[in-house]
């Protein structure tokens, strides 16, 4: 992985889960992600970007890792043309390329800000109590998920008001959620189905996961609309949050004063990049990129 991808740190906690589809050859030329001057990210510029970034391949390979992805080209393309605002040179002898990873890395640098930890056992502990949400451990559940396209039909009825008698049935011990996944994956492939393992519930793009936070072991969650699709959650185990004391952190405060710093910065970067660019990601011409498998696979 490269120096740069280390240092702006997507998150990546969500994109193990989906399943790993066929991408579809139609669309080639039409516009993923779209810049406020008229530049866009194609099917073909995201394809000859995973030919160079081998360490993205694996996560590319389903509609949450190919957002993450596009995410990460869109910043180097907005690096890029912000570098050329000011006046950052290029390598000599190096021809302009759109998604120089180099080139973003040196402007992103001029950027970031200069994260330096903290100087004494004082400022540690100032840092410490200045920043609570830096020395938390987020909760972790281990989900189960139906997920069906929101405009499908299921036994005459849409698919949230479907899922809605289904959790009733599951509540009432009439039929199991691992049943009522293998139902759903018989009308949709698009994505995993049932058992997701455990997840680390604080994406900060997510709401779903905000929600499935504040739930306990053993319940459910939705039907829930978002975007275009219809969520029945399950959570089966909980490990809940929690605050750690200073006497649990107090050698590793440097190191993660300088963590923290790091990657509050990068967000700071990204989001005033892509507001300052107009950086827009479709998401139903990423969703169309993936066709369904067809029952034989």
């Amino acid at each position: 992985m490269s120096h740069f991808s280390q240092n702006l740190n997507w998150p990546r906690a969500f994109v193990a889960v989906a399943l790993a589809v066929a991408v579809s050859t139609a669309g080639a030329g039409e516009a993923l992600v779209r810049f406020a001057n008229g530049e866009t990210i194609t099917k073909d510029d995201l394809s000859v970007y995973l030919d160079r970034r081998v360490d993205l391949r694996s996560t590319s390979r389903n509609v949450w890792g190919v957002q993450t992805t596009l995410r990460e080209m869109a910043l180097v393309r907005a690096l890029a043309l912000e570098g050329a605002a000011m006046g950052q040179p290029r390598e000599e002898g190096k021809g302009v390329q759109r998604f120089d990873d180099v080139y973003a890395q040196a402007v992103y640098t001029k950027l970031a800000p200069a994260c330096k930890p903290p100087a004494d056992e004082t400022a540690a502990r100032q840092f410490f109590q200045d920043h609570p949400q830096a020395f938390r451990v987020p909760p972790m559940a281990r989900l189960s998920r139906v997920i069906l396209p929101a405009s499908e039909s299921l036994e005459g009825e849409p698919a949230a008001a479907w899922l809605m008698k289904q959790a009733q049935a599951v509540a009432s011990g009439a039929k199991s959620f691992d049943d009522l996944a293998k139902q759903a994956e018989s009308v949709y492939k698009l994505d995993a189905q049932g058992d997701l393992g455990w997840v680390t519930l604080f994406e900060e793009d997510a709401s779903v996961l905000r929600v499935l936070a504040t739930t306990k072991q053993g319940e459910m969650v939705g039907p829930i609309r978002e975007g275009d699709f219809a969520y029945l959650f399950k959570v089966d185990e909980k490990r809940e949050g929690r605050q750690l004391a200073w006497g649990d952190v107090a050698v590793s405060v440097p190191t993660r004063a300088v963590t923290y710093c790091r990657q509050e910065g990068s967000k700071k970067v990204r989001e005033d990049l892509f507001k300052k660019y107009g950086v827009d990601l479709d998401g139903a011409a990423i969703r169309a990129l993936f066709s369904k498998q067809s029952a034989a696979n």
